[in-house]
């Protein structure tokens, strides 16, 4: 890991699923900090030290992908992951190098091994 912790940023409208995977991605080694909507991801990423932003696409006040652009725009070398039950490859791919996609369901051993592999 490159940081201690390492700090997510899960953007997610859904209480269940947020809180489920808050639960388990988190360890020893990586912070979850978990928001239901744009503007509490915004208030996240200026006032912590984030290292990944994972997030839905359809949000209740505005579209993740806007939001993956801000935070790219404030910090081009974040890693990224758009989730959404529709394929975002080329969305991703239009976001730059660090941005990633995930289709909706995704398994959470799919999940891990993407996020080891962008904690590097």
């Amino acid at each position: 890991m490159t940081a201690n912790p390492f700090v997510i940023l899960y953007v997610e409208d859904n209480d269940m699923v947020r809180e489920s995977f808050a639960e388990l991605l988190a360890t020893a080694d990586r912070r979850v900090v978990c928001v239901a909507d744009c503007a509490g991801a915004r208030a996240a990423l200026r006032e912590q030290n984030v290292n990944l932003l994972m997030t839905d696409i359809n949000l209740p006040d505005g579209s993740g992908l806007g939001l993956a652009r801000e935070a790219l725009a404030q910090n081009p070398g974040l890693p990224v992951i758009v989730c959404s039950g529709q394929d975002l490859r080329d969305v991703a791919l239009s976001l730059g190098p660090t941005a990633h996609s995930l289709m909706k369901p995704f398994g959470l051993d799919e999940l891990e091994a993407l996020i080891e592999r962008l904690a590097q």
